[in-house]
Protein backbone atom coordinates (compact mmCIF):
# COMPACT_ATOMS: atom_id res chain seq x y z
CA UNK A 1 0.00 0.00 0.00
CA UNK A 2 2.94 2.43 0.74
CA UNK A 3 4.34 1.48 -2.39
CA UNK A 4 0.76 2.47 -4.47
CA UNK A 5 0.80 5.56 -2.70
CA UNK A 6 4.55 6.69 -2.90
CA UNK A 7 4.09 6.16 -6.98
CA UNK A 8 0.60 8.04 -6.99
CA UNK A 9 2.67 10.72 -5.49
CA UNK A 10 5.22 10.21 -7.92
CA UNK A 11 2.86 10.28 -10.84
CA UNK A 12 1.27 13.79 -9.51
CA UNK A 13 4.64 15.61 -8.89
CA UNK A 14 5.35 14.40 -11.96
CA UNK A 15 2.07 15.68 -13.79
CA UNK A 16 2.20 18.91 -12.15
CA UNK A 17 6.11 19.56 -13.15
CA UNK A 18 4.67 18.59 -16.81
CA UNK A 19 1.48 20.87 -16.07
CA UNK A 20 4.01 23.91 -15.26
CA UNK A 21 6.43 23.39 -18.12
CA UNK A 22 3.83 23.60 -20.50
CA UNK A 23 2.30 26.85 -18.90
CA UNK A 24 5.72 28.03 -18.85
CA UNK A 25 6.26 27.24 -22.80
CA UNK A 26 3.06 28.95 -23.03
CA UNK A 27 3.90 32.06 -21.49
CA UNK A 28 7.30 31.84 -23.57
CA UNK A 29 5.20 31.86 -26.68
CA UNK A 30 3.03 34.59 -25.73
CA UNK A 31 6.07 37.17 -24.51
CA UNK A 32 8.25 35.93 -28.23
CA UNK A 33 4.77 36.89 -29.87
CA UNK A 34 5.14 40.36 -28.73
CA UNK A 35 8.66 40.49 -28.55
CA UNK A 36 8.30 40.10 -32.40
CA UNK A 37 5.61 42.47 -32.64
CA UNK A 38 7.53 45.06 -30.72
CA UNK A 39 10.55 44.40 -33.00
CA UNK A 40 8.64 44.60 -35.81
CA UNK A 41 7.48 47.91 -35.07
CA UNK A 42 10.74 49.38 -34.52
CA UNK A 43 11.85 48.68 -37.60
CA UNK A 44 8.88 50.17 -39.48
CA UNK A 45 10.08 53.03 -37.05
CA UNK A 46 13.74 53.11 -38.49
CA UNK A 47 12.72 52.83 -41.99
CA UNK A 48 10.67 55.92 -41.35
CA UNK A 49 13.07 57.15 -40.28
CA UNK A 50 15.56 56.28 -42.88
CA UNK A 51 13.46 57.64 -45.23
CA UNK A 52 13.07 60.72 -43.63
CA UNK A 53 16.88 61.12 -43.21
CA UNK A 54 17.04 60.57 -47.34
CA UNK A 55 14.75 63.60 -47.71
CA UNK A 56 16.51 65.79 -45.91
CA UNK A 57 19.59 65.19 -47.24
CA UNK A 58 18.30 65.54 -50.53
CA UNK A 59 17.01 68.91 -49.75
CA UNK A 60 20.14 70.19 -48.57
CA UNK A 61 21.81 69.30 -51.20
CA UNK A 62 19.53 70.96 -53.16
CA UNK A 63 20.44 74.25 -50.78
CA UNK A 64 24.06 73.64 -51.57
CA UNK A 65 23.56 73.96 -55.42
CA UNK A 66 21.73 76.66 -54.98
CA UNK A 67 24.14 78.38 -52.51
CA UNK A 68 27.42 77.63 -54.56
CA UNK A 69 25.21 79.13 -57.63
CA UNK A 70 24.68 82.21 -55.57
CA UNK A 71 28.62 82.28 -54.43
CA UNK A 72 29.52 82.02 -57.92
CA UNK A 73 27.50 85.06 -59.14
CA UNK A 74 28.41 86.75 -56.06
CA UNK A 75 32.28 86.40 -57.39
CA UNK A 76 31.66 87.62 -60.94
CA UNK A 77 29.79 90.59 -59.39
CA UNK A 78 33.18 91.22 -56.76
CA UNK A 79 35.03 90.61 -60.16
CA UNK A 80 33.12 93.31 -62.14
CA UNK A 81 32.94 95.63 -59.48
CA UNK A 82 36.77 95.50 -58.65
CA UNK A 83 37.52 95.75 -62.37
CA UNK A 84 34.67 99.32 -62.54
CA UNK A 85 36.50 101.09 -59.83
CA UNK A 86 40.09 100.66 -61.88
CA UNK A 87 37.94 103.02 -64.59
CA UNK A 88 37.86 105.90 -62.99
CA UNK A 89 40.98 106.18 -60.42
CA UNK A 90 43.03 103.09 -60.99
CA UNK A 91 42.05 101.53 -57.58
CA UNK A 92 40.92 98.35 -58.41
CA UNK A 93 42.74 94.73 -57.28
CA UNK A 94 43.85 91.85 -59.54
CA UNK A 95 42.03 89.19 -58.02
CA UNK A 96 44.69 86.48 -58.95
CA UNK A 97 48.19 88.57 -57.54
CA UNK A 98 46.71 91.77 -55.87
CA UNK A 99 48.08 94.01 -57.61
CA UNK A 100 47.02 97.16 -59.19
CA UNK A 101 44.59 97.26 -62.15
CA UNK A 102 44.28 100.06 -65.19
CA UNK A 103 41.79 100.86 -68.22
CA UNK A 104 43.42 99.64 -71.37
CA UNK A 105 42.02 101.49 -74.53
CA UNK A 106 42.00 100.30 -77.36
CA UNK A 107 41.64 101.69 -81.07
CA UNK A 108 40.82 98.27 -82.45
CA UNK A 109 39.43 96.04 -79.95
CA UNK A 110 37.36 96.68 -76.90
CA UNK A 111 38.64 98.18 -73.92
CA UNK A 112 40.19 96.29 -71.43
CA UNK A 113 40.44 96.44 -67.84
CA UNK A 114 44.34 94.80 -66.85
CA UNK A 115 46.45 93.82 -64.10
CA UNK A 116 49.38 95.93 -64.11
CA UNK A 117 51.56 93.12 -62.34
CA UNK A 118 50.57 89.53 -64.41
CA UNK A 119 48.90 91.37 -67.14
CA UNK A 120 45.62 89.51 -66.47
CA UNK A 121 42.80 90.44 -68.29
CA UNK A 122 39.92 91.36 -65.75
CA UNK A 123 36.89 92.77 -67.66
CA UNK A 124 36.58 93.86 -71.52
CA UNK A 125 33.76 96.42 -72.36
Amino acid sequence: MADEETEAEAESTVETTAEREAEETTDDVTIDVEAIDAYEQRIEELSTAVEEREDTIEELQSVVEEQSEQIETLENQFLDLSARVADGRNLGVCPECNGPTEKKDRLFRSDTIECTRCGEVIHTY
